[in-house]
């Protein structure tokens, strides 16, 4: 549970859990109260506030220092006799993107270079509620009960999300509804790194 709800990296969120972990590709920095204002969703506004004190210029200063750090110990290690470099590079993970597309099923779009600025958000599904009243409204693509739960496709604009809803409840395929991210528990990534920044909640 600790690793479930702690990741280090993207890599690791997508691992564990099913479903898989919904990833929101976000744009946005962070305001003087905290928040981190994000474009999601081609342009859809959305806050995420972490959970306590959180400053992201630090948290870039510490990963920016660390990437040093490695480089300064590749360098001394190439120094050493015998030294072999390894033969597959280390890369940030490609992490999925579920997005409508009618001719390919799934498609990821193309991004240009990332900088400071670019995250990624990490969703569980049982933390997308579908209700009367929400942030965003999405169209049920897919329902699958299990009995004790039913898993849910959503589609907003292009993208689609996964969501877990516990107990016998039935969606229409092609019906409209508001979804709300509950929780404090969002993950949010540097997409430039992979590694996890913090957790905290969304709002609209």
């Amino acid at each position: 549970m600790q690793v479930y709800n702690h990741p280090n990296n993207l890599f690791v969120a997508d691992f564990v859990g099913n479903p898989s972990i919904n990833f929101i590709n976000a744009k946005g920095e962070q305001d003087s109260s905290g928040a981190l204002k994000l474009k999601v969703f081609d342009g859809e506004e959305i806050t995420f506030t972490p959970s306590g004190n959180f400053s992201l210029a630090d948290w870039y200063k510490s990963r920016d220092e660390g990437i040093e750090q490695e480089k300064e110990k590749e360098r001394l290690l190439s120094q050493e006799k015998g030294y072999v470099e390894k033969a597959n590079k280390d890369e940030v993970f490609k992490y999925p993107v579920a997005r409508v597309n009618d001719e390919q099923g799934f498609a990821e779009k193309e991004e240009a270079a990332l900088s400071n600025g670019d995250f990624v958000l990490g969703v569980r599904p049982e933390f997308i509620q579908i209700g009367e009243k929400g942030m965003f409204s999405a169209e049920i693509c897919g329902a699958m009960p299990t009995g004790l739960e039913s898993t849910i496709k959503l589609k907003i604009k292009d993208y689609l999300l996964t969501s877990v809803v516990f107990g016998g409840v039935t969606f229409e395929i092609g019906s409209k509804h508001a979804i709300n991210f509950t929780g404090s528990n969002i993950l949010l990534f540097d997409r430039k790194s992979g590694k996890c920044i913090t957790s905290g909640s969304l709002s609209k």
